[in-house]
């Protein structure tokens, strides 16, 4: 196996992941509590104790609710940006603290994170391809719009992790006060349904075994709708794709089977 991916969970309770070499764990961002990601590890076989490193994108509530109390239990390394870790007012001490820059690639155990740069409204938003043994995969969520250099970095990918946050139109009459609903559209807001299928149609070089539509609004979107707008997608470029990308759904409430490559 050269890299394998678990979502524990995403969506606005909190989005965490693991990735793997089946030696090495690492955690990508720690947005459940603790006691909730402690048990969600369990239900794959893994426990705190057996986490090598935390990498986190950046620091909304969503995505680092449970930082504080792993990074104080366990003695592993957080890689982070400084400004993400000034915003959420944690204390981290060197030598675990291990700050971070987008677009500089650097080293866990020897699985090759590359983090960029992705427009959203928090202090120095980041997302991640992560690489080890010819496999690369991609945890993309929390973007207003995709960017070509998000585009470009997904290239090559065996697995996407994709922000399909919103539909438009149950936004446009949901329940969000207006303010709330132009930031969430905004262009340093969140993905929407439309978006993740324009990247699909327009943007994706189709090498994705899986495509994983990720934090999916509760109030503001259905599986079922993001399923159906990137799959129309994908199915007007059947003749320009390869048949292998399979569309998967990411829940805020159950860990995801494991994606090994």
């Amino acid at each position: 196996m050269g890299l394998s991916l678990t979502i524990l969970g995403s969506g606005s309770s909190g989005n965490a992941a693991v990735v793997s070499d089946g030696e090495h764990n690492i955690l990508v961002d720690v947005g459940l509590s603790g006691r909730e990601t402690a048990r969600r590890l369990g239900e794959c076989g893994l426990s705190p104790d057996r986490m090598s490193a935390i990498v986190v994108s950046h620091e909304h509530t969503d995505h680092c609710r449970g930082l504080g109390p792993f990074a104080k239990d366990l003695q592993i390394p957080v890689f982070l940006c400084e400004s993400a870790l000034q915003a959420s007012g944690l204390v981290i001490e060197p030598p675990r603290r291990q700050l971070i820059e987008a677009g500089v690639p650097f080293d866990v155990h020897g699985i090759l994170f590359t983090p960029f740069t992705v427009p959203h409204d928090a202090a120095d938003p980041i997302a991640f391809t992560v690489e080890r043994a010819g496999v690369k995969v991609a945890i993309v969520v929390d973007l207003g719009y995709m960017t070509n250099l998000a585009v470009e970095r997904l290239r090559a990918c065996d697995c996407i992790v994709l922000e399909s946050n919103h539909d438009l139109r149950m936004l446009r009459v949901g329940p969000y006060p207006w303010a709330l609903k132009q930031r969430v559209m905004s262009r340093r807001g969140h993905l929407s349904n439309d978006s993740v299928a324009r990247y699909l149609a327009d943007g994706f070089d189709g090498r994705a075994r899986h495509v994983v539509l990720a934090h999916l609004s509760r109030k503001n979107n259905l599986p079922e709708l993001a399923l159906e707008s990137a799959q129309k997608a994908l199915e007007e470029r059947s003749s320009l794709l390869s048949s292998q990308t399979r569309l998967e759904l990411a829940s805020p409430d159950a860990v995801s089977r494991t994606y090994s490559y």
